[in-house]
């Protein structure tokens, strides 16, 4: 399991910037449970940056340069909890990226080779790491060669969910160069087992800054509803909430 942060604002920004100390300390300290890892991608002019570290953010001295030094205007961070068995290395930290795209989630998807027939051979034979979600990211950018990024995100989930994969999750984030897309899609009985809420997505908006994040963390925040997604575009923070998808039975 994962916790996941991402934001738009209308001038570059560090996340110590977007969310003061004293709420991206409290985001820091939910990596002390999610300590297998952290990663951040961010928009450039065309494509995306990324940097990825196998160690927890709290003790990360890495973390605490990226989060006040580096500044950007559109972004996703990701700590991360490793699924059980999947190794815990730089292969399989998020967010993946083909320098496109960068793309989080939060969730497990039963078992990981099973998302293969989701994904292009071609793309498959570029794969690094062992994870279900790097398969997850490799479906959907295989699905964005004949749609919009927004709708790939969408179609991928219902495949998996249509296609009778044992998941818990697909909450995810997906990352262009012109645009902010959250998946909030998860199976009601995976939440009850976790806790209340812990697979909700929360977002807040302000004249300066759109900020969508993982619960249990943060105030002042509204709910996005199971099986929707929110689309923040960059430069004029235009944001939409569509419901793709229909929520999976209990």
């Amino acid at each position: 399991m994962c916790r996941l942060l991402a934001y738009a604002s209308r001038t570059p920004v560090s996340l110590t910037d977007l969310l003061g100390a004293d709420d991206l300390d409290e985001f820091v300290q939910l990596s002390r449970l999610h300590c297998d890892g952290w990663g951040l991608s961010w928009a450039e002019d065309q494509g995306v940056g990324t940097i990825r570290v196998p160690e927890p953010a709290h003790s990360s001295p890495e973390f605490v340069r990226v989060s006040q030094e580096h500044r950007t205007d559109l972004a996703i961070a990701h700590a991360r909890w490793a699924t059980d068995g999947l190794a815990i290395d730089v292969n399989n930290t998020h967010p993946f990226t083909d320098g496109t795209v960068g793309f989080a989630h939060n969730g497990a998807i039963r078992p990981a080779d099973a998302l293969d027939a989701l994904v292009p051979p071609e793309l498959a034979a570029g794969r690094h790491g062992t994870t279900d979600s790097e398969r997850y990211f490799l479906a959907v950018l295989g699905r964005a060669r004949t749609m919009g990024p927004a709708e790939a995100l969408a179609s991928v989930a219902n495949d998996i969910v249509d296609g009778g994969y044992d998941f818990t999750c697909l909450n995810a984030m997906l990352l262009t160069d012109d645009r902010l897309i959250a998946l909030n899609r998860f199976r009601p009985e995976a939440e009850a087992a976790e806790g209340p809420e812990y697979y909700r997505l929360r977002y807040r908006i302000t004249p300066d800054a759109v900020v969508v994040a993982s619960s249990g963390w943060g105030s002042g925040w509204q709910t996005l509803e199971n099986g929707q997604m929110l689309v923040v575009q960059r430069h004029t923070l235009e944001t939409e909430i569509l419901d793709v998808a229909r929520v999976p039975a209990v």
